[in-house]
């Protein structure tokens, strides 16, 4: 089976030495590449084709952020996976609503930054419980008054989609839901997708966000 490609950012060379380390002992995955700052991620993801880039945000010059968008514009196969000690709940929205994958704050243990990477690698977003919640809490706490004056119209989603977003609201991944509803993991993903396309939406959180604005969960 061909080894997940990863390209590691971070402007700290002992931490992309610590996480080549951890990733490379993994037997599916192999780190191809290493950057040092956003322009530099850029240049490298177009070249190399990593499968993801594990990156963080605050860096010199180009940020995570606006590297993230850069490479999935000229790249929208790369998933880009957000590996940062920031907590802000702007910066995590705004990271997502950029392209990025997947949010992992940087003392997550080994085996949850591992998980995170092979999830990202095969299709989903990664988001733990505590970063869902703290996006949850921030989302209901905005004033409603920017969404024309009032709720939306509901959306065309059907009682099982209705049940999958409230599932993954509350933290659940997709496998974690598939138990749960006794269906397969790539029913999970497929309902995933065809949300996200449904609502016009770029990615689950924005699903969230909707559906907690429009009253569809709380």
């Amino acid at each position: 089976m061909p080894k997940i490609k990863v390209l590691l950012v971070d402007d700290h060379k002992m931490v992309r030495e610590g996480l080549k380390s951890v990733i490379n002992s993994r037997d599916d995955l192999k780190v191809i590449g290493e950057a040092n700052d956003g322009e530099e991620a850029i240049e490298k993801a177009i070249k190399l084709n990593p499968r993801v880039v594990v990156m963080d945000i605050n860096m010199p010059g180009v940020n995570g952020i606006e590297a993230a968008k850069k490479i999935k514009e000229a790249k929208p196969n790369i998933r880009i996976l957000m590996l940062t000690m920031i907590e802000n709940e702007k910066f995590i929205i705004d990271a997502l609503s950029s392209g990025a994958d997947g949010y992992l704050y940087k003392d997550a243990d080994i085996t949850e930054l591992i998980t995170a990477i092979r999830r990202v690698a095969e299709g989903e977003e990664y988001l733990n419980k505590e970063i869902t919640e703290k996006i949850l809490r921030y989302v209901a706490g905005r004033s409603l008054t920017s969404h024309n004056d009032g709720k939306l119209s509901p959306p065309p989603l059907t009682p099982r989609e209705l049940e999958i977003v409230g599932l993954i609201a509350k933290g659940l991944t997709s496998r974690a839901v598939a138990e749960k509803l006794f269906i397969s993991e790539y029913t999970v993903i497929k309902h995933r997708k065809n949300i996200i396309k449904k609502l016009k939406v770029k990615n689950f959180t924005e699903v969230v966000s909707y559906a907690i604005l429009n009253g569809i969960i709380s």
